[in-house]
């Protein structure tokens, strides 16, 4: 299977989903208007990486700001993965921010509050 990796832009984060380490990366600013292009291909790999994931699935989010676009993306993300689980394989979601940034933490308690799977809400 394929590891995609995407340099950030001004309007989408940096990404990275390794097969083979079970580890997907999605950091940086999330602010495209129309995300589809960028959230359709991390929904893809992760239905196709679900039919054979790793022991451990770590999810690193680390968002410095992210739109509603692209909120709702990513909670359909976040429930496409619970829904993809079939192997019941451990998954790790870590949200990453300053501790300072009380919207994204808020953003974080938020979207775990609605997850099957604790997130971490981790202070860089």
């Amino acid at each position: 299977m394929e590891t995609i990796i995407r340099n950030a832009t001004s309007t989408s984060p940096y990404l990275e989903m390794n097969s083979m380490n079970g580890e997907i990366i999605i950091k940086g600013r999330a602010i495209d208007y129309n995300p589809n292009d960028f959230w359709s291909t991390i929904n893809n790999w992760t239905i196709e990486y679900f039919e054979n994931p790793k022991q451990l699935t770590t999810i690193n989010l680390n968002f410095e700001y992210i739109n509603t676009q692209s909120t709702k993306k990513l909670f359909f993300l976040l429930k496409l993965i619970e829904s993809n689980n079939s192997n019941n394989t451990n998954i790790k979601i870590n949200w990453i921010c300053k501790q300072d940034d009380v919207d994204m933490i808020d953003m974080g308690e938020d979207i775990n509050a609605l997850l099957l799977n604790d997130m971490i809400i981790l202070n860089s």
